[in-house]
C-alpha cells in the first residue's frame, strides 16, 4: 500500500523531534554536551504541534457548532 508523501513527511518530521527531545533530556540529565539547533528544535516542533492542535480543535468545533455530520 502506497503511502503519501505528505505522511512520509510528517513522520519524518516527528521522529527528528523526538530525536531532538531525548537528546535535550540527556544533556538536562548530564550524560551529553548540549548539541547545536537541539532546543530551538524541541520548541519549534513544540510549537507547531500545539498550532496544529488549535487549528483542530476549532475545526472539530466548527462542525459541532454548524452541525456539520463529515466527520
Amino acid at each position: 500500500m502506497p503511502v503519501s508523501r505528505r505522511y512520509r513527511v510528517a513522520l519524518g518530521c516527528y521522529a527528528l523531534w523526538l530525536v531532538a527531545t531525548v537528546l535535550l533530556v540527556a544533556h538536562e540529565l548530564g550524560v551529553i554536551p548540549l548539541l547545536p539547533g537541539v532546543e530551538p528544535g524541541v520548541v519549534t516542533g513544540a510549537a507547531v504541534f500545539f498550532a496544529l492542535g488549535v487549528v483542530q480543535l476549532l475545526r472539530r468545533g466548527r462542525r459541532f457548532l454548524v452541525g456539520d455530520d463529515a466527520s
